[in-house]
């Protein structure tokens, strides 16, 4: 005889596909709809809704907050990139100029040299 696999203690039904899940599921076994939501303010976990039980902290605005700060920062972050990727590029254009001074500079002190030395 083989005993009939026993039900969850407490199944949760997924509100997508309708399937049981265990009641610490965090995510449906079948579809993989989230069934605990997380506050993103205080962390309380809770089964429904799109508005903090606890806080009330509305889900969505702010995720949205969120994912406009890391937008702007990750173009903070890509200008800054460009900017030092600039500097760059001038540098290396002006290093004729640069070290063409250096080069007279050189000259011009052993010319300096020589002629207080008597040469």
């Amino acid at each position: 005889m083989s005993a009939a696999p026993a039900p969850p203690v407490s199944a949760v039904r997924c509100p997508v596909c309708q399937q049981d899940n265990a009641a610490t599921a965090q995510f449906c076994i079948h579809c993989h709809a989230i069934l605990i939501r997380r506050c993103p303010k205080c962390w309380h976990e809770q089964r429904a809704g799109n508005v903090c039980e606890q806080c009330g902290a509305n889900f969505a605005l702010c995720w949205e907050t969120a994912l406009e700060r890391s937008l702007r920062e990750e173009d903070r972050v890509q200008w800054a990139k460009f900017g030092a990727a600039a500097g760059a590029f001038v540098q290396i254009l002006l290093l004729p100029f640069t070290s063409l001074g250096g080069l007279l500079r050189a000259l011009v002190a052993r010319l300096v040299a020589g002629r207080l030395s008597g040469r």
